[in-house]
């Protein structure tokens, strides 16, 4: 029975290329149905709750001594922006490396970038604030309007004339 010689090449680095096979082999494999890896954990489906952040800033506001019970309203100059990953199709993506240029817009179209089945977020835009209304039993004194000022514009970015904070009148509680 005759025995297979190797070439000196492969059985020197014949381990090396099954170790590197197995690693190639290993990166092609199916992963399971979880989020992408370019998704942080817990921001699928985020969205900003603009009534909760009036509850939450409520609460702590109210926390502030002599601040008693507060109501907070805020208005939004912007709405939140989701940014997903988009791709030109390889067509569009010819013309452009060559340099041509065309009027039709059936040849250049965008693709979102999925990932399973969601799009995969390049970034998220919050909220910008254009202003903010605090109502709270404190609000006649001096000291207690500032410390609600500086917390409301810190949390908000507001500056300090897009902030009004008011007495609460005495008969709503």
């Amino acid at each position: 029975m005759k025995t297979l010689k190797l070439p000196e090449p492969l059985r020197k680095y014949g381990a090396l290329l099954l170790v590197a096979a197995a690693g190639l082999f290993l990166l092609m494999w199916p992963r399971g149905a979880g989020p992408p890896a370019s998704a942080a954990p817990g921001t699928e489906g985020e969205t900003f709750d603009l009534a909760g952040l009036e509850r939450r800033l409520e609460q702590i506001l109210s926390a502030i001594s002599g601040a008693g019970t507060t109501e907070v309203l805020l208005t939004l100059k912007t709405d939140m922006e989701v940014v997903v990953v988009q791709d030109i199709d390889a067509r569009s993506r010819r013309d452009a490396e060559d340099g041509a240029v065309t009027s039709s817009d059936e040849e250049h179209r965008t693709k979102t970038v999925l990932a399973g089945a969601a799009p995969i977020i390049r970034k998220r835009v919050y909220p910008e604030f254009q202003g903010a209304l605090v109502v709270c039993d404190g609000a006649g004194s001096a000291s207690v309007r500032a410390a609600v000022l500086d917390a409301v514009s810190a949390l908000t970015g507001l500056r300090s004339d897009r902030v009004t904070i008011a007495q609460r009148a005495p008969n709503r509680r």
